[in-house]
């Protein structure tokens, strides 16, 4: 009996010791929950004008019906909670505002109209009836309009634009196709999406863009604007004064 006692023990602390010392050791994680997936990342087209190579992004409008424009020129949120509050898959910033909080110009929506002004620089018109339009003249009883510019594109020809004091900034712009599709469309440096082309470029970079453009028009840019598709999330630096939300 001793003998079978003893022989249990050895075979014990055989055990014991090849699993201590033979056998590699495993550190146990105190996190169970699984580690997150990449997130995808789509590549950004390019377009290279006086040598500069831009990058762009954009997302096209197929039911106007879903398409809104909020007004943030008191608010002063963030566009990130506007996408939030309003369940927005994609966003562009929309018009340029004053030095007093006001759209520079006219603006419709739901809450908001203003008068329209006489200004060199906001030439044309976006507004939507029963379907969306850009142009020099304002549409009879748009249920949306914005006044903004300048006009960049006009029956699937470029302008030529002659600005006073242009910088290089971020642009966003608006399109119609030859559908009657709405195009939204943000152009910037890729390694500094703040940094963008001159304005006066803007016609020859959408000619060479290859989007299907047959009129378009510039929004506000530069620190005062923003951008959002699948792909990216390009925010504000200074608050946009409205947004144009597609549910």
């Amino acid at each position: 009996m001793k003998k079978i006692f003893f022989l249990v023990l050895i075979c014990c602390i055989a055990v014991f010791f090849c699993a201590r010392f033979i056998f590699p050791k495993q550190k146990l994680s105190t996190n169970n929950s699984p580690s997150p997936l990449p997130t995808p990342t789509l590549s950004t087209s390019t377009i290279t004008w006086n040598d500069i190579s831009y990058g762009f992004e954009y997302f096209e409008v197929m039911d106007i019906s879903k398409l809104t424009l909020i007004a943030n020129f008191t608010q002063k949120k963030s566009s990130e909670l506007i996408l939030k509050e309003n369940d927005c898959q994609y966003a562009i910033n929309g018009g340029f505002y004053d030095t007093n909080n006001k759209p520079l110009g006219l603006f419709i929506n739901s809450t908001l109209k203003t008068p329209t002004i006489a200004n060199a620089l906001v030439n044309g018109y976006i507004a939507i009836t029963n379907r969306p339009i850009i142009t020099f003249d304002l549409a009879q009883n748009p249920t949306v309009a914005l006044q903004t510019g300048p006009m960049l594109m006009m029956d699937g020809k470029k302008l030529k634009l002659a600005i006073v004091k242009d910088e290089y900034a971020r642009r966003m712009i608006a399109g119609i196709s030859s559908k009657d599709t709405m195009i939204f469309m943000t152009i910037f440096i890729p390694e500094a999406k703040v940094q963008g082309p001159k304005l006066a470029d803007l016609p020859d970079i959408l000619e060479r863009s290859n989007l299907d453009m047959v009129s378009a028009i510039n929004l506000d840019g530069g620190n005062a604007s923003m951008f959002k598709n699948k792909n990216v999330f390009i925010q504000e630096i200074s608050s946009v004064g409205s947004l144009f939300c597609y549910h």
